[in-house]
This record gives C-alpha cells, sequence and structure tokens, in this order.
C-alpha cells in the first residue's frame, strides 16, 4: 500500500456484494414444513421483526418462536429445521469475492453488514473470506444497522482509519448515501462490470486489484 494514496482501508457489504442473496428456496421449503403459502411467509416475517432480529434486540430462539406465533399453523418445526432453512439463503459471488481476496493483500479490508447471528454462523463456517478479512463490523453486534449512523461510527472507529481514507462498497444506495454523508469514499455495487469501471475510474490506484 502507498503511503500517499488516498485509501487506506475498504469496507465491504456482504449481502448484494460478496454474496447472493436468494430467499426463494428457504421459503419454498418453511411453506411446505409448515403448511403455509409462501405468501403467508413472506408476511410473517415482517421488517419490524427483521430488524429487531439484525439489531440483535431479539435471539435466534426469539426470533424462531415469534415467526411461528407469526404463522399460527397448525403443523411446528423444531429449532434445528428452521436454522437449517434460515441458513440457506447464501451463495458466494465469484468476481467480488476474488477481488476482496486481492485487496486483502495490500490493504486491511473490513466487512459492514447488516446480519443475524444465524447467518453469521453460516459465513463464518462456509465462507472463506470472513477469514481473509482484518475485521467487521455487524448489525447484530452493534445494536445498530445500516442506514443509521451508528454502524458507520462503530466501524470507522473498530478500524482505526479516518472516513476520508476509507472506500465502502455496497448494493443500496440508501447505505451508500449514509456512508458518504460521514464522509467516507462510496461505490454502489450494482453488478462487478460497472463496478469495475467506476473503480479503475475514480480510484486509478486501485486498478491493479481489477
Amino acid at each position: 500500500m502507498n503511503p500517499q494514496q488516498k485509501i487506506k482501508a475498504i469496507f465491504f457489504d456482504i449481502g448484494g456484494v460478496l454474496v447472493k442473496v436468494d430467499s426463494s428456496g428457504s421459503i419454498h421449503k418453511l411453506s411446505e414444513e409448515l403448511g403455509l403459502s409462501s405468501e403467508k411467509i413472506k408476511q410473517g416475517m415482517t421488517r419490524e421483526l427483521l430488524n429487531a432480529y439484525e439489531k440483535g434486540h431479539l435471539t435466534s430462539n426469539q426470533f424462531y418462536e415469534q415467526l411461528l406465533i407469526n404463522y399460527d399453523s397448525q403443523q411446528t418445526m423444531d429449532m434445528d429445521t428452521f436454522k437449517s432453512y434460515w441458513q440457506d439463503v447464501l451463495f458466494p459471488c465469484a468476481e467480488s469475492v476474488a477481488f476482496l481476496q486481492r485487496a486483502c493483500q495490500d490493504f486491511p479490508v473490513w466487512l459492514l453488514s447488516n446480519t443475524n447471528d444465524f447467518h453469521y454462523d453460516l459465513l463464518i463456517q462456509d465462507f472463506p473470506f470472513m477469514k481473509w478479512v482484518t475485521g467487521g463490523t455487524y448489525s447484530f453486534m452493534v445494536g445498530s444497522m445500516k442506514p443509521e449512523p451508528l454502524i458507520y461510527e462503530t466501524a470507522i472507529k473498530q478500524s482505526g482509519f479516518r472516513p476520508e481514507e476509507i472506500l465502502f462498497i455496497d448494493d443500496l444506495e440508501v447505505n451508500i448515501q449514509a456512508a458518504n454523508h460521514l464522509g467516507i469514499h462510496v461505490i454502489h455495487y450494482v453488478d462487478f462490470p460497472s463496478f469495475a469501471r467506476e473503480l479503475a475510474q475514480r480510484f486509478p490506484e486501485l486498478g491493479y486489484l481489477l
């Protein structure tokens, strides 16, 4: 890393950047297990409930129990079955993971993600990039989720870098805007080819990582 370059650390979102999130298979399995329509399964996962879980305000057991209450099904399932279905939603994105691996050779790399403890367990177990990075700031651990300022402020403090020294990559515009408001350099990730073009244009000193 060149000490004169402006970017000295890189933050990555996980879902939508490093992994594809596809809940269709999980919803189908829950639907069959509980004898409910897929639409009913989706409705039971309210935004309020999901946010409480991803902020760490609910344990996994409490989240599971509240979902069963919401579904009000005549059938039930055990916690291990639910966990296996809940985790079956994350699939690696090869190009962005390869880019992260190259970045880890020369930069402190941090993960900044809205997630929950079941998905965190899965990431640690099945996704090698969790071991490559310097560290991570996760919503359920800090009690705040993007785009709230607190999670960014926590990540900045944990990294030890100033906002203007950080590049943050996320797939949601609202998260990008919140980070940029705090002085962090940002790239809105849509797909890898457009990300590569923007990186090469705006941060040519990082082009060698592509």
